[in-house]
């Protein structure tokens, strides 16, 4: 469920009403190795504490399942990637004003937050097959599940990951 707030906002110089946004249609990936450890990524813009799961925006006329596997491999340099399920739920979420007027200066449209479809995804290559693209993505790991707690550290993130993890039986 998404948080909806009721302002509008004047940040940088930009006014704007987040309840006449729309989201940001995206995808997510939790990528597992043949070990069982989910792969993690660390963008560009993110602090060095920060880590998500893969994945990027939905373009026009572009399902779901293709834009997960297309940005797998714009992201991770491979197509090494297998869909073996996908969320009944959205991972929906808000981002911060300063986000919001970050990305819109870098693209000139204004989102208030994504809704990303989840999927649960199996990497069949191996490690030396990836090749992060660097103007993307700072680092990558893989971790066991148990070790994503402190590493999930955006609101509620752990939170939604416990629950994807949980409806994929993992």
């Amino acid at each position: 469920m998404c948080v909806s707030y009721n302002q509008f906002v004047k940040n940088k110089n930009i006014l704007f009403d987040r309840n006449e946004l729309k989201y940001r249609q995206s995808t997510s990936a939790v990528i597992f190795d043949k070990l069982g450890r989910i792969l993690v990524v660390q963008k560009m813009s993110y602090k060095n504490d920060e880590w998500d799961i893969p994945g990027g925006g939905i373009e026009e006329g572009e399902r779901s399942d293709q834009a997960v596997l297309r940005e797998l491999g714009e992201e991770l340099g491979c197509d090494e990637f297998e869909i073996i399920n996908v969320s009944k739920k959205k991972d929906c979420y808000e981002w911060p004003d300063e986000v919001i007027v970050k990305k819109f200066r870098e693209k000139g449209i204004m989102y208030r937050g994504q809704k990303r479809t989840q999927f649960l995804v199996k990497f069949t290559g191996e490690e030396i097959d990836l090749k992060i693209q660097i103007e993307e993505i700072r680092i990558y790991k893989w971790v066991f599940p148990k070790e994503l707690d402190g590493l999930l550290v955006f609101p509620e993130q752990l939170d939604r990951m416990k629950l994807l993890l949980e409806e994929f039986g993992v």
